[in-house]
């Protein structure tokens, strides 16, 4: 019998050893740290309403050939310079990690409790781990019991993050003041983000959700409340940067101007027009953003084929789009018409009182912060 979403608040949100050892108040921070800017949420639970008490948007402005100590000095003094501003007093924190170094597996161990799998994790995890088992941290959380050809087993989800990124995360944390309480993985924070606008008369339809971070894009699927795919593919805003920069021979920024401006083209009317007028700018950025678009339209077939594999009566019912790709010009369009499922673009400050004074095109943005803002210190016990 699967166990209920609301069950589901331990997941791997905090990875063993780590949160554990940490005490203090309910309310954490929220810290995503991108690699373009960092996002700093501030949620707090008044009766029935979910009030913003603060947040942030802050670029990490090193350079591009910034040493990584160099980078991580910069988000540090960030960080620090955003908690004076604000007079934020909490200080526990939660983060959240994605990327080559983590992994998420889904699998089927014999069946243990709780106790029991936590001392044997090590040994029960490394067929499955395709790192060093003694370089990564480890956590895991057991979604239901089952019996499969007569022998109990449980679906238990398994999360490894090299413990060197680990250690990144709380050098950060730890140098900008905050005691770190939780590290979660940035698709399994959008989920505490569907679950809140999530409507009970949905269909059995799982959801898709496409975070198109700076660097890496979080590809995840929603079924009745439970993520049961995730996967991170570097098909990300700077590719279309980078692949709108060639076509245009021009600098990064100027890139990321043509890439705000121009959008893609999706009305074959308003293409007529850019034909005729002779609008090569706006013709070559449409080009250049549907080309890696359709790469990526093809690692979201590939994880929807897996996903529809695993069972009968499997359906996808919508795409939902964040990160701060999401709301370049047409793009949701663009892959409504290419993926021909609906496709909207997430706006998670949408049931947030106060989340209107974040500006509307830096929304998207804030899906993994405000989703780790969700989170409670010590949720996971």
């Amino acid at each position: 019998m699967r166990i209920k979403t609301e069950e589901l608040k331990a997941r791997v949100g905090a990875l063993k050893g780590i949160g554990e050892i940490f005490l203090g108040p309910r309310d954490v921070v929220a810290v995503d740290i991108g690699s373009y800017s960092v996002k700093v949420v501030l949620l707090k639970q008044e009766g029935p309403a979910l009030l913003l008490k603060a947040w942030g948007h802050l670029p990490v402005g090193a350079k591009a050939d910034a040493s990584p100590d160099e980078r991580r000095l910069a988000v540090v003094n960030a960080l620090r310079a955003f908690l004076v501003e604000k007079g934020i007093k909490v200080r526990e924190a939660a983060t959240s990690l994605s990327g080559n170094s983590v992994i998420v597996r889904y699998v089927k161990f014999p069946r243990l409790t709780k106790t029991e799998l936590q001392s044997t994790l090590t040994t029960e995890a490394e067929p499955f781990i395709p790192f060093d088992i003694n370089e990564v941290q480890l956590g895991f959380h057991i979604l239901a019991e089952i019996v499969e050809e007569g022998q109990k087993k449980m679906e238990t989800v398994l999360v490894a993050a090299k413990k060197d990124l680990v250690s990144l995360r709380l050098e950060i944390l730890q140098g900008a003041g905050f005691q770190p309480a939780i590290i979660d993985v940035d698709s399994f924070a959008l989920e505490n983000v569907h679950e809140k606008l999530r409507d009970p008369k949905d269909g059995p339809a799982a959801v898709l959700y496409l975070n198109i971070g700076h660097m890496v894009s979080n590809l995840s699927i929603v079924e009745s409340g439970v993520t049961r795919v995730v996967r991170d593919v570097f098909i990300s805003g700077h590719t279309v940067s980078k692949t709108v920069a060639k076509a245009f021979q021009c600098e990064p920024a100027r890139a990321e101007e043509l890439k705000k401006l121009h959008g893609v083209i999706v009305d074959p009317a308003e293409k007529e027009k850019a034909l005729a007028e002779g609008n090569r700018e706006a013709l070559g950025v449409s080009q250049a953003i549907s080309q890696v678009a359709r790469d990526l339209v093809g690692e979201v077939h590939r994880s929807v084929d897996f996903y529809l594999s695993q069972g009968p009566d499997r359906s996808i019912g919508r795409i939902v789009l964040s990160g701060g790709t999401a709301r370049t010009k047409n793009l949701d369009r663009h892959l409504a018409g290419e993926l021909k499922v609906p496709v909207s673009v997430l706006d998670p400050f949408s049931f947030v009182q106060g989340g209107q004074s974040v500006p509307e095109e830096l929304r998207p943005a804030f899906g993994v912060a405000v989703g780790l803002a969700l989170r409670r210190n010590r949720d996971w016990e």
